[in-house]
């Protein structure tokens, strides 16, 4: 067979089994848990997924954009559980899944959002998807249950012709490189396992740029890229390595060495994560940045919260950046910090 019909064959295979996941339970297999839960809950799945991978990074992943004038494309968006976290956000969302099946259901869950529109998928590709459409796209727990490496490839391929120049590619994969999980026989439920070479190497051919590297060597690989350099004077630097890009438990006091690619105006972003048992409903996180004190942020409640600050000029290289946060938090309940990004205007 040529490759083309083996793609066909395996996107055949995906469309059947997960349309029979969908019908015998759809939240189950899109969401693994372990008991029935109701609607809310697996909504509030969706929401808290979207706050830790989406929302912290929207200002880097969309070039310093508002969302609500933005376009996105979630793949493999099942029956809609982070997609209507999408549309409540984005100015217009798509959601794309190959089985039909899923799709009824999406287009049903989510009928109420006029902004969205819910796509039918071949498996192999992103059609009916028109070129250089879209500021994001995005994928979750999708990726991983591909048997097939170039069937993943196919899709990164594909994410760069319907992204804008400048536009983001965020998605998942299952990087787990262990002699047990390789030993397994791949189908659609245990999939194809990604290395970071093998990683660069799609993108690279897809014509898209690295720009972080989160959890390789985990079933929870989460790559970013960009197609070209963005659309505005804005050049955004994400960490390229997990030690820089990871959550972090952060004590009362935390010193973090950022390398900076230098120039003027930067700014830099954060999300923090604070836990529901924290019985403080107000923090106030203190930045000193090259020996400079900035204006400190504050986060209300539970949960994450986006954070960020104008730097001082800088030199090229490292950063010293030393937090604060007021009240201080008791183990194990510290605070869990992750590092987005630096936004700079080129050096003048």
């Amino acid at each position: 067979m040529t490759e083309a019909t083996d793609l066909r064959a395996v996107a055949e295979w995906m469309k059947k089994d997960w349309n029979e996941r969908a019908r015998q339970d759809a939240e189950h297999f899109v969401y693994t848990r372990d008991s029935q839960a109701d609607e809310a809950d697996f909504d509030a799945s969706g929401r808290a997924n979207y706050d830790q991978l989406v929302r912290p990074y929207l200002p880097v992943l969309l070039n310093g954009a508002e969302p609500r004038v933005c376009r996105v494309l979630e793949i493999g968006c099942g029956v809609g559980r982070m997609t209507r976290w999408f549309a409540e956000n984005f100015g217009e969302a798509h959601g794309l899944d190959i089985a039909p099946e899923m799709v009824a259901r999406a287009r049903a869950r989510l009928a109420r959002f006029s902004n969205l529109a819910i796509h039918a998928g071949s498996g192999v590709d992103l059609q009916p998807l028109p070129d250089h459409h879209f500021d994001l796209v995005f994928s979750y727990i999708v990726f991983q249950h591909i048997p097939s490496a170039d069937v993943i490839r196919n899709y990164i391929r594909e994410a760069a012709r319907v992204l804008k120049p400048g536009g983001a590619f965020k998605f998942q994969v299952n990087g787990d490189q262990s002699d047990a999980y390789r030993a397994h026989v791949r189908d659609t439920w245990l999939g194809e396992t990604l290395s970071r070479d093998q990683v660069n190497e799609m993108l690279e051919s897809a014509g898209l740029t690295l720009a972080s590297l989160e959890d390789p060597g985990t079933q929870y690989f989460v790559v970013t890229a960009r197609k070209g350099a963005g659309p505005d004077r804005r050049t955004y630097f994400l960490p390229g390595e997990p030690e820089d890009g990871g959550w972090r438990p952060v004590a009362q006091r935390s010193t973090i060495t950022l390398h900076s690619p230098g120039g003027s105006n930067a700014r830099l972003y954060a999300a923090m994560y604070f836990w529901p048992g924290d019985p403080h409903q107000r923090h106030s996180v203190s930045m000193t940045a090259g020996g400079a004190a900035l204006p400190p942020q504050h986060s209300d409640g539970p949960g994450d919260h986006f954070l960020e600050w104008t730097l001082p000029p800088h030199a090229e290289g490292p950063l010293q950046i030393e937090m604060e946060i007021a009240p201080a938090c008791a183990e194990p309940h510290w605070p869990a910090l992750r590092i987005v990004g630096i936004a700079t205007s080129p050096a003048s």
